[in-house]
Order: C-alpha cells, then structure tokens, then sequence
C-alpha cells in the first residue's frame, strides 16, 4: 500500500477540492469494499474539516455480479436500497463522494439485457439526484483507488502487488499528490480550466469540426453554448482527475463517422475497436470488435441513448495522458483526451438551461437521457475546430494539444 503521508494527501485533495467539504456539511460516500482503507481516512479527514455526518455506501464486485447470475430478471427490475438511500440523502442535504475501485470485467459474461434494465430502472428512480449534480445544485465528485483486477489489466505484465503499487503511482501523479502542495497545485489548475472555458464560450462557435484517423465529425453546438471546465463554475470539482472543458451538441445536428481511440469499461465490460456512423445527430451505426452486445444495450437505453450530449477537449499532455497508459477507467480514460457522451447533456452547457423546463432543454437543442457514456476520441492525430457563424474555422486541438492560449 502507498505511504500514509501520500493517502492523507490523496484524500485531502478529494474533500477540499473534490467536494469543497465546508463546516457543517453532510457527506455521502459510496465506496467499494476494496477501498476501505482509502475510505477511512476520507471519513476522518472530512470530520476533521467539518463535517457534521459522514455516511457510507458500499460496493462490491461479487455481490453485484450475483444480483444477475442468482436473481435474474426479477433482481434486474426493481429500485435497490442503495438508490433510495441515495435519494434520502439527497432530501437531506447531503454533498456526495464517489470512490470508483472496480475490475472492468467484473460483469463480463452476464445478459446485457439484465444489466441495461437495472441501469435504466435506478437511473429513472434516481433522476431527482442527478437533476441535482447535473445543475451543480448539489456537490459532487468522484476518485478512483485500485483494485487487483483493474491494476493487472493496467499492468498485466507485472505481478499483482507490484501492479497495485504502480497504479496507485499513476493516479497519485495523475492527481498531482506528487506536489509539495497539492490543494494548491490544483487550485492553479482549475484556474486554467476555467479560463479556457470563458475563452471557448466567448468566441460563440455555431460548430465543431473533428479530424483524425478514422473520423471525420461535425457537431453543431445549441444556440447560446456554455462551456465548462475545471469547476464547472461551482466550488467543488466533479472529477479528479480532471483535464477537460466541455459544452453538449446540439441533440439534432451531428454528421460524420467517429472512432473511439480507447476501450470503454461499461457495467463491467470492456468494449475495444468501436466507432459510429452519424446522422441528423443520432447514431445510425455501432461497430465493436469486441462488446458488440453490450455497446448495442447501451444505445438502446432510451431514445436519447442514440444521440450525444457532451463534447470535451481534453490536451494529449495533461498529467493524466503523461502516464501513456490505457486505463479501462472512464474516469480516467475520459481524461487521457478529447471525449464524446453518449445521452444526458447537462443543462449548464446553454446559458439559462437550468432555469428551462425538460421541453424547453429539448427545444434548446439538449439531450435527455438516463445515461451519460463518455468515449475517448483523443489521440496525437486529432485536430478539432470551431466552427464561427460566417464559416470560418478556428483551431481549438491541434495535433492533439490546445490550438489557443489564454
């Protein structure tokens, strides 16, 4: 296991910046059992800056397997009590930190079709929650700490413990606990974020224009696009690690084909060599060369599955993409470069889309869905341009780094 100096660190990170923990505040934690060091010391140290209640959910990869292989259908379609634990906390005013510490194939093998189901039954029962996170009404943020499954798949040329060890490094730096001051160090980062999601949205691209092996991709961007990045412009950070700013698609307007550039870890599958074939902004054609079932449940969801609803730019040199690693984490996958979602846009991308009805964000040209899938389109070879009202271009990624400076 890593130093205690460094888990206090790591930690420390998670309550101040991730969650902006302030005196008095509640705290939800779901965690996994893997985790549960990890997870002691982020109770302490969130007492210790204030908390007034600190509770935790969790997680395990063998009893979540066993809900499909020993349940079935039936288990498949009901809310769990962990989702309505959720929603009474929610209801209580609580902040809430997630503790990713999974094995990416821990459900490989089980009927898509039973995982789909329970996904979409407690993303509905659960859409108070995210309504919540999603307008940044409600702090939240997620960490990740290794497992032996997801370290060996990272590194499976090393023994288990070794394997652990190095992933535990990776994320430490990728976090930037390596710094002497790590609150400070990201508190300079997001500094930078924000900037060049001010700079993004106040050039008021009606477009975006991808290139690379493998896509050719324009998305037109809603009337009014936001930006966002680093804060999201609230006072806790949603990821850590986080290298993106964002905006949502218009829901309606895509054309193109786009490649994924990284596996998908997806209700504990890997889907590998995926791409899309794009139009009127829905996809119209999925091709894996491995999860093709799973990836084809995941675009079934529901009718807003099929379309996209966030676009991120992400530089090939952010700490997480300096590690040259592929994760099978889409928390960090999705922070190794530019990314797309598939589904739920977030109504912080147009200007007044928390404050419109759920016609009103439709109309805006925002996607509704129960799910929200990034995939990874980022690569050395990726160029991305904004697209200005007259057809002019602007380069935004070049060559996979920022094409601006702020």
């Amino acid at each position: 296991m890593p130093s205690s100096e460094s888990m206090a660190k790591y930690a420390d990170v998670a309550i101040q910046i991730g969650i902006g923990l302030e005196e008095g505040d509640r705290l939800l934690i779901t965690s996994c059992v893997e985790a549960v060091e990890l997870t002691r010391i982020l109770v302490e140290q969130a007492y210790d800056a204030g908390a007034s209640n600190v509770d935790v959910l969790w997680n395990d990869d063998a009893i979540s397997r066993a809900r499909f292989e020993r349940g079935g259908e039936a288990a498949s379609e009901v809310v769990s009590s962990t989702s309505r634990f959720r929603l009474a906390a929610l209801e209580a005013g609580d902040r809430f930190l997630y503790v990713s510490a999974t094995d990416p194939d821990a459900l490989a093998g089980i009927d898509p079709q039973l995982i789909a189901t329970f996904q979409k039954t407690n993303s509905t029962a659960l859409e108070p929650l995210q309504k919540a996170q999603g307008s940044l009404e409600r702090p939240w943020s997620v960490i990740a700490a290794p497992t032996e499954r997801w370290a060996k798949t990272v590194f499976p040329g090393l023994t288990p413990g070794v394997a652990i060890e190095s992933l535990w490094g990776a994320i430490f730096r990728a976090c930037r606990v390596d710094h002497d001051d790590p609150v400070a160090a990201w508190r300079t980062h997001v500094a930078d974020l924000n900037a060049r999601s001010a700079h993004l949205t106040s050039r008021g691209y009606s477009a975006l224009r991808y290139e690379a092996p493998g896509t050719d991709l324009r998305l037109d961007l809603p009337d009014r696009a936001v930006w966002k990045g680093g804060s999201a412009g609230g006072s806790f950070v949603p990821n850590l690690p986080t290298e993106e700013v964002f905006t949502a698609p218009h829901r309606l307007q895509g054309e193109g084909r786009v490649t994924a550039t990284k596996p998908l870890s997806l209700f504990g599958n890997l889907i590998e060599g995926f791409a899309f074939e794009v139009r009127g902004g829905k996809i119209v054609e999925a091709t894996a060369r491995r999860g093709q079932d799973v990836l084809d449940q995941l675009l079934a969801t529901d009718d807003g599955s099929v379309r996209f609803g966030e676009t991120a730019m992400v530089p090939m040199s952010s700490a997480v993409a300096a590690e040259d690693l592929i994760w099978n984490n889409t928390l960090y996958d999705e922070n190794d470069g530019c990314h797309i979602a598939i589904g739920r846009a977030y109504p912080i991308s147009v200007e007044g889309g928390t404050e419109m009805t759920p016609d009103e964000q439709l109309a805006a040209g925002l996607n509704a869905s129960t799910t929200h899938v990034d995939f990874v389109v980022g690569s050395p070879k990726l160029n991305v341009f904004g697209v200005l009202d007259d057809g002019s271009e602007e380069p935004i990624i070049t060559a996979g780094e920022w094409g601006f400076a702020v």
